[in-house]
Order: C-alpha cells, then sequence, then structure tokens
C-alpha cells in the first residue's frame, strides 16, 4: 500500500470533497495521506478530516501566497494534535514580489516547527537557492524537511542531501519533459525521497489534463520504479519508509 505524502483534500478545486475522502478510505491500495494546509483555515478544516477518517494525517502551516493577515501564533495550538505530522507548506514563491514578508513567515514558522519538534513541507517555487540561504543565514529545520514537488538542480539536491532533508517527486516526472527531474531520480539516495500527488492539481500521464486523485499516485511510483531500475513494490517500500522516517507521528 502507497502514502502519498503530499496532497490537498480541501481544496477548493474538488466541489464534493466527501466524494474523494470516500474514494481514499475504500482504497485498498493506500496507507494513508498527508492533508496539506496553505493557511490557517484549511489547516482546521485538514485536522478535523484527519480526526473521523483513520488514514488521513495533517500539516499546519501558511503557503507563502497566503502571508497576508494569518496570526502565526495560532499554529502552536494547531499544532497540538496527535494528527499534526507537520509545519507546512510554507515556503517562498516568486510569482509574488512580498518577498520580505514571505521571508518573515517562513522564518517563524521553522521557529515555531522547532520549538514543537517537527519536520517542515516546503513550498518552493524557483527559490531553492533563496530557501536554502535562510537556512544558512537565519534558521535551519531541526527536525527534518522535505521540498515538495522538488523543481530539479543537482546543486541544490547536493545541498540537501548533505543535510539529510527529503525531496519528493509529484506527477511532472511521468512527462515526456522531465528529463533534469530524471537525472535527480537517478541520483538522490534511497533514504531521502518521497512520492506524492499533490492532488488535485499535477496530474500525471496518463490522466493528465484531469482532476488528480491519490490512487493516480500509481503513476509516479512506476516512473520511479523503471528510472531506479526496481521493482514496483520496492520503490513503494522504500518511500513508505521514508515518510514514517520524516514524519515520525505517522509510526
Amino acid at each position: 500500500m502507497a502514502i502519498d505524502s503530499h496532497m490537498h483534500i480541501n481544496s477548493i478545486v474538488l466541489s464534493d470533497k466527501e466524494k474523494y475522502i470516500d474514494a481514499i478510505n475504500n482504497n485498498d491500495n493506500i496507507e494513508s495521506v498527508v492533508n496539506v494546509a496553505l493557511d490557517l483555515k484549511s489547516s482546521e478544516e485538514s485536522i478535523n478530516i484527519s480526526k473521523s477518517n483513520l488514514k488521513f494525517f495533517s500539516s499546519v502551516g501558511i503557503h507563502p501566497l497566503y502571508v497576508k493577515s494569518q496570526n502565526l501564533e495560532t499554529l502552536y495550538d494547531l499544532a497540538d494534535n496527535p494528527k499534526v505530522i507537520a509545519i507546512g507548506e510554507i515556503g517562498l514563491d516568486n510569482t509574488k514580489s512580498n518577498f520580505e514578508e514571505q521571508k518573515k513567515y517562513l522564518v517563524k514558522q521553522i521557529m515555531i516547527a522547532n520549538e514543537l519538534n517537527l519536520p517542515i513541507i516546503i513550498h518552493s517555487n524557483n527559490s531553492n537557492k533563496l530557501i536554502i540561504n535562510i537556512f544558512e543565514k537565519y534558521i535551519k529545520p531541526k527536525y527534518g524537511c522535505v521540498f515538495h514537488c522538488f523543481q530539479p538542480d543537482l546543486e541544490d539536491l547536493k545541498y540537501l542531501v548533505t543535510n539529510n532533508f527529503y525531496i519528493s517527486f509529484a506527477g511532472k516526472i511521468t512527462y515526456k519533459t522531465a528529463k533534469k527531474s530524471i537525472e535527480v531520480a537517478k541520483i538522490v539516495p534511497d533514504d531521502l525521497f518521497l512520492v506524492e500527488t499533490d492532488s488535485p492539481y499535477i496530474s500525471p500521464e496518463p490522466v493528465r489534463g484531469d482532476i488528480n486523485e491519490t490512487a493516480n499516485i500509481k503513476y509516479i511510483i512506476n516512473t520511479l520504479a523503471k528510472v531506479k531500475q526496481k521493482d514496483y513494490e520496492e520503490i513503494e517500500k522504500i518511500t513508505n519508509e521514508n515518510v514514517k522516517r520524516l514524519f515520525k507521528k505517522m509510526r
């Protein structure tokens, strides 16, 4: 059974959330999912879903596109739940000009994660090096980190591997244009990568263009199995172990 390490069941894209929740609960090929928050409202929603659905775990945090008027102190209370396994997704996004505000939110949330002994889930939109610079200049996560939907860069990968930080592969690795991601997949150590759907976004081939579902994790695992010349079941086992090593509250 696979673990989807990053998805958004409470996305506004999904008009019938219960339908997709039921699909996960009834899928014998899915062990669990990490339902990732974007702001305080979605953090609360994610926790509520995880309370009533055994397969669901939650993260809480403020995405860089939602940093305006969010009370970060609320995260302390939200994270005080056994099914909250990380702070995220947090990071930087270069599509907005409010970099200083994004940076303040990122630094503060890493601080909160360190205080709560939690790993962080990083959103990095063409900003890997900026985030790495923040790690080195201001504050570094003490309890683990994953760059979700990793934007491939071998120099950045070297830094992350040196620090025992994780990367995750999503639907883009199944695309014909994914040459750089394939190159990264070939060399990333087996104990430092995860798989995710980022559902309902980034649908993999052969369902590209459709609303993405957690069940589509099989296409990502299958692609990685071919790239790393391993059996499907071996990649599934490796990534499940990696998820539980990073998100220790999922054990």
